[in-house]
């Protein structure tokens, strides 16, 4: 096993420990989350690795997508249809929230388009309706031709299950990287465009959201700098609603360890080779590098060019 499939590895048991975490949460005696991803490293230092479930039945006979990434993410939405609109990215007012449905009107979605003016992040209904969606959901959204060519092509649905958990183990260190156990109330949502690249990203955790990039369009914000306003907004709302010091305040060296123990995993990750190719060549239209620069910017600090 490859350093980019230990760090996959690393991620669902990060995965696992927070989805074990909210469903025993109402049973035992309220823990700090911050140790989940201190687990989950220290498991891969000693070793536990190995293939997960969904990669040894796709090793021994031909599976689908939707069968391997359901062995892997309890609870999987699955969808088929094209959502790669740009709206996704730009508008405040995009039903992400249908995405987590299983009953969701795929052609209605598909042929979404704004009726108003673009609302404030912070004043838009559909941000606010995300808050009803259960941590731990993951959505999956795979553009028609591609789910053609899977069932066409076995091997390319393994290259498809490798992209979607290269992003979701990219997402989760960094996110962990920025709040220690924010995985355990997160919600993370994909899709796959007609080429096979990734089309649109979108996570949710209360109180926080991000989505995918803008794309190039000049007269929109960038989403990459976007996701740095938003960031500090809520850091706002939890410090008036003392969420923050709920999750850090009790154990603020686990906090810190945590923060400093998915940095150096991200590092690895991102210096390494094999998380790009996995990825693809753009993210949302945006480029990998562009991505890794924004990253590095929002994670350490280090001011992008130009």
């Amino acid at each position: 096993m490859n350093r980019i499939d230990r760090m996959i590895d690393t991620a669902s048991h990060l995965d696992a420990a927070a989805r074990m975490h909210r469903e025993s949460a109402q049973s035992r005696p309220a823990v700090g989350q911050t140790g989940n991803f201190l687990d989950a490293v220290a498991q891969q230092a000693a070793g536990v690795t190995g293939l997960s479930a969904a990669e040894e039945a796709a090793q021994t006979q031909p599976v689908s997508l939707e069968s391997m990434l359901r062995a892997k993410y309890p609870g999987l939405v699955y969808h088929v249809f094209d959502a790669g609109s740009s709206y996704w990215r730009s508008r405040n007012d995009y039903p992400h929230y249908l995405l987590y449905q299983e009953d969701l009107d795929t052609e209605a979605l598909e042929n979404w388009r704004p009726s108003g003016p673009n609302p404030a992040y912070e004043e838009s209904s559909a941000i606010r309706k995300l808050g009803s969606i259960p941590a731990g959901k993951t959505a999956v959204v795979i553009h028609p031709a591609v789910q053609e060519r899977m069932e066409r092509e076995p091997e390319y649905a393994k290259e498809i299950l490798s992209r979607i958990d290269a992003w979701f183990t990219f997402d989760i260190l960094r996110n962990e990287a920025i709040m220690p156990g924010i995985t355990a109330r997160s919600s993370r949502c994909i899709a796959i465009g007609e080429d096979g690249s990734i089309a649109n990203v979108q996570a949710f955790s209360h109180p926080r959201i991000t989505c995918s990039g803008s794309g190039p369009d000049d007269e929109e914000p960038d989403f990459w700098e976007l996701r740095l306003s938003r960031h500090i907004y809520f850091m706002e709302l939890w410090k008036k609603k003392q969420i923050a010091h709920s999750l850090l305040a009790s154990q603020p060296s686990a906090a810190v360890g945590a923060s400093q123990a998915a940095k150096l995993q991200l590092a690895q990750l991102m210096n390494g080779e094999g998380l790009a190719e996995r990825l693809g060549d753009t993210i949302a239209g945006v480029s990998v590098e562009s991505v890794f620069a924004s990253t590095r910017a929002e994670v350490w600090g280090v001011q992008l060019p130009g």
